[in-house]
This record gives C-alpha cells, sequence and structure tokens, in this order.
C-alpha cells in the first residue's frame, strides 16, 4: 500500500484530501460531462510541476496550446516550466494503428493513435524513459478517456489497457473520466484506482468530494471549487468541440 502522498497547496483540495494524494499509484476524477473535471487535474499538475515533479500529458481531446493556454490562464503558468516539465503524448485517430507509426515531432510531442492498446502503452513508455525522476517523480496525467471508448473496434482491448495503466506501482496516474458515457465500463477503471474523486456542478459551481481511497482520508461530502465562470466556459467548450470532432471518427474506426 502506497505512504507517500502530494498534496497540492490549495485549500479547497486539502479540505476533500488533507493528506494529499497517493504517489506511485493511481487518482482517477470521475464525474457528469461538463462538471470541470480537467480543471482539478490542471490545479494537480500545476502543483506537481511547482514541486520540481515532472508530468507525462495525453493529449487525447486538446493539442499542446490548450494547455498552454489553460495553464497561464489559472497559474500564469509560462510556456518555459512546461516545456522543461511537460512530455506530450497527442492522440491523432488519423494516423495508423501501429507501434511502427508512432512518431515524435520536432517539438517533442510524441505522437500516436492512442485507439491500439499496444500504441497506448508504446507511447506512453517512450514519454517516460524521457522524464527524470526529480521532485515528487513523474505525473502521467490524462483527460477525457471516455472518448476512446466511442470505437466498437477497440473498446475492449483499450480499456484493458486503461485498466492496466491504472494499476501500475511505478508511477503516478492520474485520470479524469465521465460518468455521462460508458459509465459501466468507465467503473473498471475507477475500480483498478487507488483513489476516487468525483466533481459535480451545483447552479454554476464546480464541487469536489471523495469517494474512497484505499490509502488517504477523504472528505466525502461536496468542497466548493473556486474557479471562475469564464475558466469552467474555457474549458467546457474545449471539451464540447473535441466532442464534436473527433467522435464522429472515432465511431467509424
Amino acid at each position: 500500500m502506497p505512504t507517500d502522498t502530494f498534496a497540492p497547496d490549495a485549500e479547497w483540495f486539502s479540505a476533500v484530501a488533507p493528506e494529499g494524494i497517493p504517489t506511485q499509484t493511481s487518482t482517477v476524477i470521475s464525474g457528469p460531462g461538463g462538471s470541470g473535471k480537467p480543471l482539478i487535474g490542471f490545479a494537480i499538475v500545476d502543483a506537481w510541476l511547482a514541486a520540481g515533479g515532472e508530468v507525462v500529458f495525453l493529449l487525447t481531446n486538446s493539442d499542446a496550446e490548450f494547455v498552454y493556454e489553460t495553464m497561464d490562464l489559472l497559474y500564469d503558468t509560462d510556456r518555459e516550466t512546461i516545456d522543461e516539465g511537460v512530455t506530450f503524448v497527442s492522440f491523432d485517430p488519423e494516423m495508423e494503428p501501429d507501434v511502427e507509426a508512432i512518431e515524435t515531432t520536432a517539438a517533442g510531442v510524441i505522437r500516436g493513435n492512442l485507439l491500439a492498446a499496444d500504441v497506448w502503452k508504446a507511447t506512453i513508455e517512450r514519454a517516460l524513459e524521457q522524464t527524470a525522476d526529480s521532485g515528487p517523480g513523474t505525473l502521467l496525467f490524462g483527460t477525457a478517456l471516455n472518448l476512446l471508448l466511442f470505437s466498437d473496434t477497440y473498446r475492449e482491448s483499450i480499456l484493458d489497457a486503461f485498466v492496466e495503466t491504472a494499476g501500475r506501482e511505478d508511477v503516478t496516474t492520474l485520470f479524469t473520466v465521465s460518468s455521462s458515457a460508458y459509465e459501466d465500463q468507465i467503473g473498471r477503471v475507477e475500480d483498478a484506482a487507488d483513489t476516487v474523486l468525483l466533481t459535480d456542478m451545483d447552479e454554476g459551481t464546480l464541487r469536489l468530494r471523495g469517494e474512497r481511497s484505499e490509502s488517504v482520508p477523504l472528505e466525502t461530502e461536496f468542497v466548493d471549487v473556486p474557479f471562475t465562470a469564464d475558466e469552467l466556459d474555457h474549458v467546457r467548450e474545449v471539451a464540447e468541440s473535441s466532442r464534436d470532432d473527433l467522435i464522429p471518427t472515432i465511431k467509424s474506426l
């Protein structure tokens, strides 16, 4: 059972997870669509980088520019900090779903068709090989995993890969998932995680609570998270746009 933890310096997060999240295992942030899950994740990413750690960021429904813009909007994090501490893995459904097709761009972004389980695993391993064991270590962060489940062809195999990744004990994993699509399948990812946090929206206010954890104490009553309407809208607009663009393509594969 993990004993080390990482605690972001935010009062609202401490109110939910007084000892932080466990490291060298997985945490899943779950909630209905549009409930601000990535914002919670970005708070942990920002604190992780500030502590000297590195992040492997899985771009399932956005590009790196969205990360630069959002980190600047929320935390005034500059591009240099992100460039030094983040390795991006980008999902491209137009690429061949084959390990041999994986490429690294001139900007250092690792690209592949993450629908294929072996590509999912290989891109993550390639990214982890580029990180150093500094600060709290490496955080593997992925959002909107449900999108990849819209493929009838790859759904079961990529779901198995999600579960396998969530069960790893050699890296700290943080996933956000929606309870609005493929809830039963996503439940397998939640079951594989050490810690599960839940988000909700109440009259425009983002709320967070703990659901369960094998390793750390959690507050199970909702706590308000003080993000502004503009910040929530920024993330929601990107999520909605990506769904409209990506889901038809993923369904066809």
